[in-house]
């Protein structure tokens, strides 16, 4: 648990605690992944995460909120390197001990009032820190085409494009990777 404070352009300020996401929060997160989804202009740059896989990944995965004066204003989540469908080293035909070695930077959001805050790239660095932490030498992440912000900012984490593909509920994503050395 830990108190960020960030800035945007302006030189506004907030305070966010980010802590490590528990069961209880589950109402929460699926709540703010459906405003957000609502505020988006065109739905089909985000998929959401399940209930089930939300619930999943608490109990196994690096799941983060960030929070606004107790309230949800941010979640991420990323998919420890282990074997399972979600583990986006699937796609390549990764056996079991090359999964192992991979992360799945699964889904990170923002509630519309919290962004320009920096607290995406706050995410990713602290998704990288837990990904060395935890000895991964790959991540992967999907990415819209069309989601312009998100891309620009994965592509600044470190990540390339390796592969465009139709996925999830039939929608074209990019699927970027990192390597960690």
């Amino acid at each position: 648990m830990a108190i960020y404070t960030l800035f945007n352009k302006s030189g506004e300020q907030k305070e966010l605690l980010l802590r490590r996401c528990t069961i209880h929060d589950v109402p929460d997160i699926l709540m703010l992944q459906d405003q957000v989804e609502a505020a988006l202009p065109d739905r089909h740059i985000f998929v959401k995460t399940t209930d089930i896989e939300i619930r999943e990944s608490i109990l196994l995965d690096y799941c983060v909120g960030a929070f606004d004066q107790g309230n949800l204003a941010g979640f991420t989540l990323m998919i420890y390197g282990r074997v399972t469908p979600r583990n986006l080293g699937t796609y390549f035909g990764y056996g079991e001990e090359q999964l192992r070695g991979c992360v799945t930077y699964d889904t990170a959001f923002v509630d519309p009032c919290c962004r320009g805050f920096g607290l995406q790239r706050l995410f990713s660095s602290l998704r990288n820190e837990e990904a060395i932490r935890c000895g991964a030498r790959e991540a992967f992440a999907t990415v819209s085409p069309d989601n312009l912000a998100s891309l620009k900012n994965t592509l600044a984490n470190g990540f390339e494009i390796v592969e465009t593909r139709i996925m999830y509920t039939g929608v074209v994503r990019h699927i970027l990777r990192k390597t960690f050395t």
